[in-house]
C-alpha cells in the first residue's frame, strides 16, 4: 500500500484551512495576510510507503555488522555523503521548513515561542532575515558535505539580518521581543557556522547586542509576559554558554538578569539550579586562568563545586532520574551499542543534555583536582588522587550510558536504522559529553567504544560532526573543551 501523505501546503495555510498556491518565495495567501510564510514541506517527507522488506534488509545488514563489533564499518543505503539534489522550490523556503520541522518543533524547547513571533513578522524585517540565515546554516550543516550555494545564501541573509538588527538597536523604542529573538537566531547562526575560537568576535558582538537590548528595555520590561520571560531565560543561558566558551567573566548585567529571573523558577527546577551553579563554575575557571588561585585553593574550590553539583542532582525530583536498562535485556544484536552492563533512558533530549552538562562539569573538576593535588607522598594524597580518578571513570561511564537510548531502535519515538532526521539531531547533543568523557577517561576500552559508536552514528545518521568527534579523539584527545565545542558547533544543538 502506498500513502502519499498530506498536502505540501505551508504551515499557515494548513492551519487556516486555505488553499496554498505554493509560490516559490512565499505563498500568496501569506503575502495577502501580511504574515511570514514558513515554507513548504519537502515532498520526500510526505511519502509513506510499504518498506517492510527494505527495512528488514537494513536491519539484517546492521545486525550482521554489529555481531562482529565493526560499528565503524556499517554502510547504510543512501549514505553516500553527497550533498542533496536541490529541491523543487527555493532553498530559502526549503530550509525554512526544515528548520522549523526538525529543529524548532522536533528538538529545541528553547525556541518554542519563535513560531508565534515569526507569524507576525514582515518579509522585509530583521526576524524574517534572521530565520532564513539560521535555517540555511542549519540545512547546510546537516549534510556530510555542506553545499557552497547554501553557505553563500546563509551568509547573505546573515548580512541582511545584521544590518536590520543594528538599525533596530539604534532606536530603543523598536527594541521588542522579535528583536531579541533575532539576536538569538544570529547567535545560533554563528555557533552553527563558527568552528574557530580565533573568530570569536561575532559571538562577542551578539553578546554585546543582547546586553544593549536589556539596557534599552529595562529588566522589568524583560519579564512582563510569558514570551518575554522565555526569551530572557534563553538569553541568560546563551550568555552563560558564550562566557564559558570564551573564558570571559560574566558581566554584572547578566548576573542581574539571572537574579531577576529567579522568581520565575521553582525550587525543583533542576535546569535553573544548574545554570546558577554554572555561573560559579565560570568564575572559578576565569580565576584560575588569571592566576588568582593557588593549587591548594583550586583543589578546595573544585571539591566544593563537585559537592554542590552532586547535591542538586541528589535533591532533584524523580523526573530527572534515569530509567536503568540492563544490557542483558536487550536484543543481542544491539548489545555492542551498550557500554558496560546497563544504559540510561531519560524523559527526553532536554533532560539528557542537562544531566550530561553536569557530567562535563564534574569531569572538568576532577581534572583540575588531579592536576593541582600536591604530591607529598602521604596517604592522604594517594587517597585523594585515587578518589578523583575513580570519580572520573564513574562520570565517563555515566555519559556513555546516556548514548544507547538514541541509537537503539524503538527506545525513543522515531528511533530507527537508518536514523530519522530528529534522531540524528538528538545524537548531536551527545557529542561534547562523549568527547569529554572519552578524552578524560584512562580506560582504553571506553575510548575505543566511544570512537566506534561515533563512527556508527556518523554512518547511520549522516552526522558529519560525529565523524569529526571520532577524528578528534583519535588524533587530538587533549584538545581543550572550548576548542572542541566550537569545532562541533556544540551550542547549536542545545535543547
Amino acid at each position: 500500500m502506498v500513502y502519499r501523505g498530506p498536502s505540501k501546503d505551508c504551515f499557515a495555510c494548513r492551519r487556516r484551512k486555505l488553499k496554498c498556491d505554493l509560490r516559490k518565495d512565499a505563498c500568496g495567501q501569506c503575502l495577502r495576510a501580511g504574515i511570514s510564510c514558513f515554507g513548504y514541506r519537502d515532498s520526500n517527507d510526505l511519502v509513506f510507503r510499504d518498506q517492510t522488506r527494505s527495512v528488514e534488509r537494513k536491519m539484517l545488514a546492521a545486525r550482521a555488522s554489529l555481531q562482529f563489533g565493526t560499528l565503524n564499518h556499517i554502510i547504510l543505503p543512501n549514505a553516500s555523503g553527497l550533498p542533496p539534489q536541490p529541491p523543487h522550490q527555493p532553498w530559502t523556503a526549503f530550509a525554512r521548513h526544515t528548520f522549523f520541522a526538525h529543529y524548532v518543533f522536533g528538538l529545541s524547547s528553547s525556541f518554542d515561542i519563535l513560531p508565534s513571533l515569526y507569524e507576525k513578522a514582515q518579509p522585509d524585517d530583521h526576524l524574517s532575515a534572521s530565520v532564513d540565515a539560521a535555517s540555511l546554516a542549519f540545512v547546510a550543516n546537516r549534510e556530510h558535505a555542506a553545499s557552497p550555494e547554501l553557505l553563500r545564501l546563509a551568509a547573505q541573509q546573515y548580512t541582511i539580518a545584521l544590518r536590520r538588527i543594528n538599525a533596530a538597536l539604534s532606536k530603543p523604542e523598536f527594541a521588542s521581543d522579535s528583536t531579541l529573538q533575532s539576536i538569538l537566531l544570529l547567535d545560533l547562526y554563528e555557533k552553527i557556522m563558527g568552528r574557530d575560537l580565533k573568530a570569536a568576535e561575532p559571538w562577542l558582538a551578539h553578546l554585546n547586542g543582547a546586553l544593549a537590548l536589556i539596557k534599552a528595555r529595562g529588566y522589568n520590561d524583560m519579564t512582563r509576559s510569558r514570551v518575554s520571560i522565555k526569551l530572557a531565560n534563553k538569553l541568560f543561558t546563551t550568555l552563560l554558554i558564550t562566557s564559558f566558551i570564551l573564558s570571559h567573566r560574566i558581566p554584572e548585567s547578566v548576573m542581574e538578569l539571572g537574579r531577576r529571573l529567579d522568581m520565575f523558577h521553582d525550587k525543583d527546577d533542576c535546569k535553573w539550579r544548574i545554570s546558577k551553579m554554572n555561573q560559579q563554575m565560570i568564575d572559578f575557571q576565569v580565576d584560575m586562568a588569571e592566576g588568582k588561585l593557588s593549587k591548594r585553593q583550586i583543589v578546595a574550590e573544585a571539591k566544593r563545586l563537585h559537592d554542590a553539583y552532586r547535591e542538586i542532582e541528589a535533591t532533584s525530583s524523580q523526573r530527572w532520574q534515569p530509567r536503568r536498562v540492563m544490557a542483558s535485556e536487550e536484543d543481542p544484536a544491539h548489545q555492542p551499542l551498550i557500554y558496560g552492563q546497563e544504559y540510561h533512558v531519560l524523559r527526553d533530549p532536554f533532560h539528557t543534555q542537562v544531566r550530561n552538562t553536569v557530567r562535563i562539569m564534574q569531569l572538568q573538576l576532577q581534572s583540575y583536582i588531579q592536576k593541582n593535588l600536591e604530591d607529598d607522598g602521604s596517604e592522604e594524597y594517594i587517597r585523594a588522587r585515587e578518589d578523583s580518578l575513580s570519580r572520573t571513570e564513574h562520570f565517563a561511564e555515566e555519559v556513555m550510558a546516556s548514548v544507547p537510548q538514541f541509537i537503539i531502535p524503538g527506545v525513543h519515538p522515531n528511533s530507527s536504522i537508518p536514523f530519522s532526521s530528529v534522531q540524528a539531531l538528538k545524537c548531536r547533543i551527545l557529542l561534547p559529553a562523549m568527547f569529554t568523557a572519552a578524552s578524560t577517561s584512562r580506560n582504553p576500552d571506553l575510548r575505543l567504544w566511544a570512537i566506534r559508536t561515533l563512527r556508527y552514528m556518523a554512518a547511520s545518521g549522516k552526522i558529519r560532526s560525529a565523524s569529526m568527534t571520532a577524528d578528534m579523539l583519535e588524533k587530538n584527545p587533549g584538545l581543550d573543551f572550548a576548542s572542541m565545542y566550537a569545532k562541533l558547533g556544540g551550542y547549536a544543538y542545545t535543547t
